[in-house]
């Protein structure tokens, strides 16, 4: 085939919008398909030679061909274009969208606003096989730099704060047991980081905010999480870009561990949930505005989280800590002025937990059992400073 009119419109619809050549079992000789399987209008294109009139004697052939390229591609919206490089007539009733174009000709529906400029693509060259040559080597340049661009793409897509954060997860639970053939769970779980109002707020342990996050009280509990992080998590995080991600996650935690802490007494609470709820607030605020909540799969991991806030053993304050922060950080993402609420809402966290109604429950044994997981860590020194720190505690709660 050599048309350097061909070329030219292949090189149209591969550089600008993103079309790929394919080779189709049955095609002729005197054709070319392209297909886009994103292109909301024209998902699949031929390019041919051969006279409009041809398609009456072929029809049956290109209704199959079309039928199996839809399917094979799973394209579920979108026509079939058929190009032809001919000075020919275009009936208002063709078999197929069609449309006929030659160097200052242009026959059929007018597809400028689709496709900006497509009357002017061909035209004339005083040399058609250099000018075929040159276009070869044009398209073979955009693939490579193409294939380089969505290399560079697919690194920079990866969930690394999901995927890290699911990691962390997963070795503090491993460690977790292994301390547990020696020691309370409970006690385990202060020990690496739980959420507690005798070590966060008694003996200012702020860093319990977050990690409290990592850790999680049972296999089931662990997987729930991580299967909802990993829904949500890769979803939004490809979304929203991953330094948003980050400051969206950690800092709907931060939240509700700080609301745990203002309205529950000295509980031991655990488990990524608070930001988690900060994500799904995210998801649903979006996909409310935008009118996307069309991901069947991350809705129903949605929908259980809010089903197990009814259950024992949940801490809700959290939950509605993470929540209330994800929709200010949803607004925060498109307005920095939100940020402002935010910290409004820390504030008013802080002041709570620190200077209203700031007396809790006192567990002693609790304390020092936690204190003997440090010593069995090897951390004997830290153990010894904990207890000292921990009578002045006790004392100022009484």
């Amino acid at each position: 085939m050599g048309s350097y009119k061909l070329y030219q419109l292949i090189a149209f619809f591969v550089m600008k919008y993103s079309y790929k050549i394919i080779n189709v079992q049955g095609q002729k000789a005197d054709e070319i398909y392209l297909i886009n399987p994103g292109h909301n209008y024209y998902p699949l294109i031929r390019l041919t030679i051969t006279s409009i009139e041809q398609v009456t004697f072929e029809k049956d052939r290109l209704h199959e061909l079309v039928f199996v390229l839809f399917k094979s591609f799973k394209i579920r919206q979108g026509r079939f274009l058929d190009v032809h490089v001919r000075k020919d007539e275009i009936l208002a009733h063709e078999e197929f969208d069609s449309i006929a174009i030659d160097t200052d000709y242009y026959a059929g529906p007018d597809l400028s606003d689709i496709y900006p400029g497509i009357k002017y693509v061909v035209h004339e060259v005083s040399d058609p096989d250099l000018a075929i040559k040159d276009i070869v080597d044009e398209l073979a340049n955009y693939s490579k730099v193409n294939k380089e661009q969505k290399r560079k793409l697919r690194f920079n897509d990866v969930p690394i704060v999901t995927y890290v954060t699911m990691g962390i997860c997963i070795v503090l639970f491993i460690i977790g047991l292994i301390l547990q053939n020696g020691h309370n769970a409970v006690d385990v779980w202060i020990a690496l980081g739980a959420n507690y109002k005798t070590f966060t707020v008694g003996l200012m342990q702020f860093w319990r905010l977050i990690t409290s996050g990592f850790l999680h009280s049972s296999i089931f509990h662990l997987l729930f999480n991580m299967i909802s992080l990993f829904s949500l998590g890769t979803f939004l995080e490809r979304k929203i870009g991953t330094k948003k991600f980050f400051i969206a996650l950690y800092g709907s935690l931060i939240v509700s561990s700080l609301t745990s802490l203002a309205f529950s007494d000295n509980t031991v609470s655990l488990g990524i949930s608070g930001g988690l709820y900060g994500l799904f607030a995210i998801y649903l605020v979006n996909g409310l505005y935008s009118r996307t909540l069309n991901n069947a799969g991350t809705f129903q991991v949605i929908f259980i989280n809010l089903i197990l806030n009814f259950m024992g053993g949940v801490d809700i304050y959290a939950h509605i800590g993470g929540f209330v922060a994800g929709i200010i950080f949803y607004y925060f993402l498109n307005n920095k002025s939100s940020i402002f609420i935010y910290l409004c809402i820390l504030v008013v966290l802080i002041w709570r937990v620190y200077f209203t109604d700031n007396k809790y429950t006192i567990y002693g044994g609790t304390d020092m059992a936690v204190t003997d997981v440090y010593e069995d860590m090897g951390f004997g020194g830290y153990a010894e400073s904990l207890r000292e720190r921990l009578y002045v505690v006790w004392r100022d709660n009484q």
